[in-house]
């Protein structure tokens, strides 16, 4: 069967309202596992439209409530699928719809615990570092209500941490770090961790130029990203070139943003690119 008559057929299924809306998911689910694909990117183009089919099915319905479960973990496999398709605009939608639903306190515990880290780790692959954060403090304030703030979890108050430190204006969501999630944080780090996070905040082993932890640079990333990609398009990528993306980053940023962009190997000087 073609690609797209399986779209045809899980859209018929979905519509189908005969069936409950768990015989629907786990009927599209149990199909989907069933087509033998050629190569990886025609599965993640299934994948994306399932979920997405899916999650619309539960929304149209007005059960994304009554069916929080199948919802959440639907918005963190449409997340990690569209990370792997390197398609990461959409995320940040998916973020503030599972934050919306933390906020009003639709989602219990354990289904935050089990879907909420897969759907950071894709929010972390894009430059949305801002909404990480929110995250971040919702994943650990919900932890602390639940006494479950524990060693696990110690690597994502570390990223956290370091998160306040390097954004522009995280006050949006001071307001989820109270005086005792602070204090049931910062009991999972000895002193010299906390100060090692404090000298040395930045994520991974790299600098990054300040501005790349501001809303400006979200909000235009990805349009400055497509441009730069279709003018590169043919071009050899061969030693140094690099450089030459990172010039012309450079100069769009400044030319048509009035941002002046330090690149990795300005903030770096002793690393060696190639």
């Amino acid at each position: 069967m073609e690609l797209d008559n399986y779209k045809a057929t899980f859209e018929s299924i979905v519509s189908d309202t005969s069936k409950g809306i768990e015989e629907r998911i786990e009927e599209i689910l149990s199909l989907k596992e069933e087509i033998e694909f050629s190569e990886e990117r025609e599965e993640l183009v299934v994948d994306e439209f399932c979920y997405s089919l899916l999650i619309q099915m539960l929304i149209n319905e007005n059960a994304t409530l009554s069916n929080i479960e199948d919802l959440m973990h639907l918005y963190s496999l449409l997340a990690e699928t569209l990370d792997e398709e390197g398609n990461y605009p959409p995320i940040k939608d998916i973020a503030h719809e599972v934050i919306e639903m933390i906020r009003i306190n639709a989602a219990p515990w354990d289904i935050i615990k089990e879907t909420l880290p897969e759907l950071i780790d894709a929010v972390n692959d894009t430059v949305y570092h801002h909404i990480s954060y929110n995250l971040h403090l919702w994943l650990l304030k919900k932890a602390f209500e639940a006494n479950d703030l524990n060693e696990d979890l110690k690597g994502r108050a570390r990223h956290l941490l370091k998160l306040r430190i390097l954004l522009e204006r995280p006050d949006r969501h001071e307001y989820l770090l109270d005086k005792p999630l602070q204090e049931a944080i910062a009991r999972l780090f000895t002193p010299d961790e906390l100060v090692k996070i404090i000298l040395h905040p930045q994520l991974g082993h790299l600098r990054q130029d300040p501005v790349e932890f501001t809303y400006i640079w979200e909000d235009i990333y990805y349009d400055v990203e497509k441009r730069l990609d279709e003018r590169f398009a043919n071009a050899p990528r061969q030693m140094g070139f690099c450089f030459l993306y990172w010039n012309a980053k450079r100069e769009i940023l400044k030319n048509e943003y009035g941002i002046d962009w330090k690149s990795p190997s300005q903030m770096n000087p002793r690393v060696k690119f190639d």
